[in-house]
């Protein structure tokens, strides 16, 4: 497989992926994941296993009232994929929101096997952060 026909397969990967997340389906957004790997979202803990990765993704879409991902961009570095998106959801309160998230993927062939999420959440979970 030529690297372009390798690009256009992971960057539809991602779009796959994302829908996946959109339409609530963990389970079909976990089977691009290898048996093994690893997941982290944000600062939180990371999760090891694609049965773990799966009830994760359950849990934060069913904390959401709605997602869309808008995918901006997908750079492939060797066998990383830096995705750059925009997450639009609502606010508890039923403001609409338009996150910014940056995705690293490490890739083993056709499976992701560590997924880190760089993303602020807490607008869309009703949560305010005081600064001093």
């Amino acid at each position: 497989m030529s690297s372009t026909t390798t690009r256009q397969a992971r960057e539809k990967m991602v779009h796959a992926m994302c829908t996946a997340v959109d339409v609530g389906d963990a389970e079909a957004f976990g089977a691009w994941f290898a048996e093994n790997a690893t997941y982290t979202f944000g600062n939180g803990e990371t999760l090891t296993g694609r049965d773990a990765i799966v009830a994760a993704t359950a849990g934060a879409a069913s904390a959401l009232p709605w997602v869309r991902h808008i995918v901006d961009q997908v750079a492939e570095v060797g066998d990383q994929l830096f995705c750059r998106f925009t997450i639009e959801t609502e606010a508890p309160d039923g403001t609409a929101l338009a996150l910014p998230c940056v995705t690293v993927m490490q890739m083993d062939g056709d499976d992701v096997v560590d997924y880190r999420v760089h993303m602020d959440i807490t607008p869309a979970l009703g949560i305010v952060v005081m600064e001093d």
